[in-house]
Parts: structure tokens; sequence; C-alpha cells
């Protein structure tokens, strides 16, 4: 499976094997590609991603030239199981799927890159189980809480009866990228992903992150949450002028420079 057309880069190498695996959790089936060796990252995609998109944009190709990439389909996304009860996405435990996937590769610490609910993936995994982080990257992400029984947006409403329509009304999504949506994504699985974050309610325990960390947004967005997340984690906040937040994740021309320069201090 291939990720969203506007990933897609027509001189894509595809220069380092890539290997799909699979891992057990609370009786699901996560799956996630596995390439290079070295030092580990472990990217955690948005929440209508895919593990294809990190290669499909081509950032498997520049990490894995020297480092072990991990790229993870969380649960009801990709080719991992797909649920449609929001109990399945609760959290913390939705994060601990990905730590199943780094004991099934056999991984005691690794660089968590998480972008957009990725990020607060990578984040709940690196405060629930310090030991395991060795960085922490939130890529145009919000840690804010999500007060437990709050009100579920209309458009999660929509996807979990079925209806993508009204997610359509609510991003920027392309005509591509609409189709392929529907074509890889059970609407009823994102429609109970989303909702579990409120339904669950989620704080993140920003103070139980001992990983050096850096935060990425998008310059269109609103920067305070971000400030104050930079703030809270100790951690350096690097902002991209002129992008949005889908934008934030295909130039990778900018990010991955912004990410280079962070992990290198750190042997990373």
């Amino acid at each position: 499976m291939r990720g969203y057309p506007r990933n897609r880069l027509t001189d894509r190498s595809s220069a380092s094997p890539v290997v799909t695996k699979t891992a057990r959790s609370r009786g699901y089936t996560i799956s996630y590609e596995d390439a290079g060796v070295g030092q580990v990252i472990v990217l955690i995609t948005g929440a209508t991603m895919s593990a294809a998109d990190w290669g499909d944009a081509g950032y498997v190709d520049l990490l894995a030239d020297d480092r072990r990439v991990l790229s993870v389909d969380p649960l009801g996304n990709g080719l991992s199981d797909k649920p449609r009860d929001p109990d399945a996405y609760g959290w913390p435990e939705a994060a601990g799927d990905v730590l199943a996937v780094m004991d099934a590769a056999d991984v005691d610490r690794a660089v968590l890159w998480g972008y957009s609910r990725g990020g607060r993936l990578a984040a709940a995994l690196a405060a629930e189980n310090p030991d395991r982080a060795a960085a922490l990257i939130v890529h145009d992400s919000e840690l804010d809480d999500v007060a437990r029984g709050a009100p579920i947006q209309a458009y999660v409403a929509a996807l979990m009866a079925g209806d993508f329509g009204p997610m359509w009304a609510e991003f920027g999504f392309s005509e591509d990228d609409r189709r392929y949506d529907e074509e890889v994504n059970d609407p009823q699985a994102l429609g109970a992903l989303w909702a579990a974050l409120r339904r669950s309610g989620s704080t993140i325990d920003i103070g139980r992150i001992v990983a050096p960390a850096l935060v990425i947004k998008a310059g269109d967005d609103d920067l305070g949450l971000a400030e104050t997340l930079a703030e809270s984690l100790d951690a350096e906040l690097k902002v991209m002028p002129g992008l949005n937040h889908l934008e934030a994740f295909s130039r990778l021309d900018l990010v991955v420079p912004i990410v280079g320069k962070f992990l290198e201090p750190l042997g990373l």
C-alpha cells in the first residue's frame, strides 16, 4: 500500500529496502515498516495516514541511510486492524501499541517522532515509558488536555455513521487525496479513533517526559499552544513560516534538516 497522493515523489529512489512486519498488542495486529540499520527512529503517522506516507514523502530514504527506521500504522490506520469501537482507542493504551512494535522489533530505546495525532501518541509513550524514549519530536501536533466526555465534533459523528462528507468540508484535502482516503480508510474506524480522545479524555503528563524534545510547527497555525508546549518540555520550537498543517509534513526538504540539527548533538 502506498500513501497519500500529495506525498508521492516521482523520483522516489527506494534506496533502502523496506519490510512490512506486524506486532500484537491488546489482541490487535499492528503493522509497521522496517528499514535500515543503526540508531532507531520510530515514525508515527497522523489520524488518516499510513506508514507508507513516510516512505512516499521521502523520509525513509533519507533517514535509513544511517539509521533504522520503524514506520508505524497506529491502530485504525494503514494495514493495522481497524476496530469500530471507540473503547479500542483509549488513552494511554493506544500509545502502548507503539511500544508493542518496539518490543516486537527488539528495540529498547528510540527516537519517537510523531506527526499530527502521531505526536500525541509519541508524547504519551514518552511520558508513560520515559526509559524507552531517546528523544521526542512533536511534529505539528498539540498536546493540550482533552476533557473526558467532551462533545464529539459533527464530522466525527458523521464518520461513525459511515459518512466521509463532513470531514471533507472540515479539512482541505485534494480530490485525489479524498479518493485515496475513501479507498484505504474505514470511516467508522476513523470516527471511533477520534471519538475515543473525547470519550476517554487525554492528559499527557509532560513532567514525566525526560527525553530531549523538539517541537515543529506550521507557521500558518496559531502558535500559542506550541509555544506553551515547547516551554513545558524545555524544548526548542521550530516554526515553518507560510506552511499549513499538510505542508508541514510534505516539505521534508525543510523538516529533515531541522531534525538533523536537533539529533546530531545528541549522538542520535
